[in-house]
């Protein structure tokens, strides 16, 4: 497996996996690629996919129905025409569908949406005369998990005990599809009420300020109290860095409004619960929202109230409540685990790679 990165990856990464060879390029590979498979995302340029195309590589897309998150995108919102800015995305999007030969999904219900995405883009494919309409051959349900190979267990311990962590982590980013204003609402709340606790936002604000990210620091700054227990990682975080956060911190908050996206499904924080045995505070409406109600690995809120997100949070704060939810997250571990699924991954792979 080569893996291609715009970046030199950071060292701890490089450390963490080293057995993986990595390319900070997308020149000098070799011309051709006949029975090579090319995994890509929502986010690799589409001149990349079709030399590796061209190049007769097997294409896999995970195809995260991301059409609905480019409506959140700053860039959209502030531009002087947002239709022709949202129609330059959703046109990479197509492409980059288009180009495929097989589709990884997160969900049944997105391999629904993809279905309706291919009755548009893709109909020459699915009215081959030997289709079959299941789709199973075009798509493989791949939910967002963990791999035993991973930065937690390739860390050298210090010998060190860790430093005590914050409270609760915002394990995401600062756009629009999230809400973190909620996580600083709430916990407003939860001092109003006389307990105690920290709030980090462990990404920085990378390019224009979001309109979430700037909602974020105005609840912070009505507030004197909340100054010394709120912390935004500016500089962002090393690999080490987060790992001593995440293992040390007591609970994660992933909140969103009302979104198709969420419902479809869950946001990639999902792994950090499983890997750090973290519990994660969610919205009950969600995909997440499903599987934290499920396994018993978190907390649902019924809204994002103020006082529904303190009363999640301060679930997460009392020992048996928490000790519970840890226990949940490492008996679910399991069935999140990439190695109890590739076996399947690796048939089908092999099965689009033969058509």
């Amino acid at each position: 497996m080569l893996v291609l990165t715009p970046d030199v990856p950071h060292t701890d990464v490089l450390e963490t996996w080293t057995a993986t060879p990595w390319k900070a390029t997308y020149e000098g590979l070799a011309p051709k690629m006949d029975g090579d498979i090319y995994l890509y995302g929502f986010a690799t340029p589409t001149d990349s996919i079709k030399r590796f195309k061209e190049a007769g590589a097997t294409l896999i897309f995970d195809a995260i129905v991301w059409p609905l998150e480019y409506t959140t995108y700053q860039r959209v919102h502030n531009s002087s025409n947002r239709p022709a800015e949202y129609r330059e995305l959703l046109d990479d999007y197509l492409t980059r569908l288009r180009l495929a030969d097989g589709y990884f999904v997160a969900s049944e219900l997105e391999k629904q949406v993809l279905t309706g995405l291919l009755t548009t883009c893709r109909f020459d494919v699915l009215l081959e005369p030997a289709r079959d309409m299941s789709l199973d051959d075009l798509m493989c349900l791949l939910p967002v998990g963990y791999s035993e190979r991973n930065e937690r267990t390739g860390l050298k311990p210090s010998g060190e005990p860790p430093a005590p962590g914050p409270d609760f982590v915002w394990n995401g980013g600062l756009w629009n599809h999230y809400s973190p204003v909620t996580a600083v609402r709430g916990l407003r709340s939860l001092l109003h009420a006389g307990h105690e606790a920290d709030l980090w936002f462990l990404y920085p604000q990378r390019g224009t300020p979001t309109t979430a990210y700037r909602a974020v620091q105005e609840a912070v700054a009505a507030d004197p109290r909340l100054a010394r227990h709120v912390t935004f990682c500016q500089g962002g975080l090393s690999l080490m860095g987060r790992i001593a956060v995440m293992e040390t911190a007591r609970a994660a908050l992933c909140l969103y409004e009302p979104h198709a996206l969420w419902d479809l499904c869950p946001p990639m924080r999902l792994r950090e619960t499983v890997l750090y045995r973290l519990p994660v505070v969610a919205p009950r409406r969600s995909a997440l929202g499903d599987i934290v109600s499920t396994q018993g690995f978190g907390v649902t809120t019924a809204s994002l109230s103020a006082d529904d997100v303190a009363a999640a949070m301060l679930a997460c704060l009392q020992d048996q409540p928490a000790a519970k939810m840890r226990g949940a997250a490492e008996a679910a571990a399991e069935a999140f685990r990439y190695e109890t699924m590739m076996p399947g991954v690796t048939t089908w792979m092999d099965q689009v790679r033969a058509r």
